[in-house]
């Protein structure tokens, strides 16, 4: 397994965001402090594809591999690099990798006798995944030709963030994001391209009630322009000369219990709408509810349990039943409930090695049956911290 990994192309990949990530940092000038980290962690996953249960899914061994780079500030130039490679050696359709780079300048300002805190920044996502079909349990094809990298994409955003506290500790924040986000490209009849552009807006405020209780609220708004995909009649028929987009409204409200240092309780309430410049057909609704607890017990042991609720909608038409190639054109709805542990182990006398245990439930619901899976997947790993 190691030998795979070493051999992967992306390690090569890796070395290089690492070796840009340290250059910005010597340019920001003055002595960095930087984190550095290595984890693996391995387990059973029970439906790695997310299959029905028709198909019959096996469950499989993995492992995963990450490493973490970022430096800690306050004000000025930062960055921050991650890459994590999972690998199923009884099924590599499995294997899956992501490439995360963020780098940003941080500061301050004063304007009317208020003080200002603004941000901006551009990272960097590279995603590799192998596309199982969820109709035949196989890699999915379209016109007699391999699509398993239809969902592989290069992102880049463009953040811009401002905000102001009140001397009651009111904070006030909005934050914008220009993202490109490129697919694989198919040359196949019939098989629409995934590639898109946004701008989106939002606004959130959050105040105090008490000491222990904290409220957020949210609302956001985005244009998501695609390059080349049609829009569908309500027959769900794509529509010649026609270019697709979305219009997206978002809604949160947040509460955060935090009765002493160690222990916070989280719940949010979210929605989002999305229009299209349609007839409607691809109109949905997305409603989530989440709710985390964490505690850190004493000084080495730390545990973590969240619950997440989501519910994906159309509001204009049901799943025709028919084979597609789309993985957005089914409703769900089900949660997904994970729990973790982690502790610190004292090496040469120093607690840089973390013993991390996790365990996760998934269960989906859908009007399509084949969209109707379950999964779990339980772990144990290690997380060294070098520097």
């Amino acid at each position: 397994m190691l030998q795979k990994f070493l051999a992967s192309t992306r390690v090569d990949l890796l070395a290089g965001q690492i070796s840009c990530c340290l250059v910005a940092a010597l340019v920001s000038g003055g002595a960095i402090a930087v984190d550095l980290s290595v984890a693996g962690h391995g387990g059973l996953d029970t439906n790695p594809h997310k299959l029905s249960s028709p198909l019959d899914p096996e469950v499989e061994p993995y492992t995963i591999a990450d490493i973490k780079l970022s430096n800690r500030f306050e004000n000025d130039l930062f960055f921050k690099g991650r890459s994590r490679h999972a690998f199923y050696p009884g099924d590599d359709r499995g294997d899956w990798s992501r490439t995360e780079l963020d780098f940003g300048y941080r500061s301050k300002f004063e304007y009317a006798e208020k003080k200002f805190n603004y941000e901006l920044s551009a990272d960097w996502t590279d995603r590799d995944k192998n596309y199982v079909s969820r109709t035949t349990g196989e890699d999915a094809t379209s016109n007699g030709e391999s699509i398993v990298d239809r969902y592989d994409y290069v992102s880049t955003n463009l953040n811009a963030e401002i905000s102001f506290r009140t001397e009651q500790k009111t904070r006030y924040r909005l934050r914008f994001q220009r993202r490109d986000k490129d697919y694989e490209d198919f040359s196949i009849t019939g098989l629409s391209d995934y590639d898109y552009s946004h701008d989106r807006y939002r606004f959130d405020v959050e105040f105090r009630v008490a000491d222990k209780h904290r409220i957020r609220a949210e609302i956001g708004k985005f244009e998501r322009e695609y390059d080349d995909r049609r829009n569908d009649d309500l027959n769900g028929d794509e529509i010649p000369n026609s270019d697709r987009e979305y219009d997206y409204d978002e809604y949160l409200l947040g509460y955060i219990y935090r009765p002493e240092k160690e222990l916070q309780i989280r719940l949010e309430l979210s929605s989002r709408d999305r229009s299209d410049n349609g007839v409607g057909y691809n109109d949905t609704t997305y409603d989530r509810l989440y709710l985390s607890g964490s505690k850190q017990l004493n000084e080495r042991e730390f545990i973590g349990i969240s619950l997440t609720y989501s519910d994906f909608a159309y509001d204009n038409r049901s799943f025709s039943g028919d084979e597609s190639q789309e993985e957005d054109t089914f409703d769900n709805d089900g949660y997904r409930l994970r729990f973790d542990y982690r502790e610190k182990l004292r090496l040469d006398g120093e607690e840089n090695l973390t013993l991390i245990y996790a365990i996760e439930v998934i269960d989906y619901d859908s009007s399509d049956p084949r969209y109707r899976f379950n999964r779990e997947l339980i772990s144990i790993g290690i997380k060294y911290k070098i520097i």
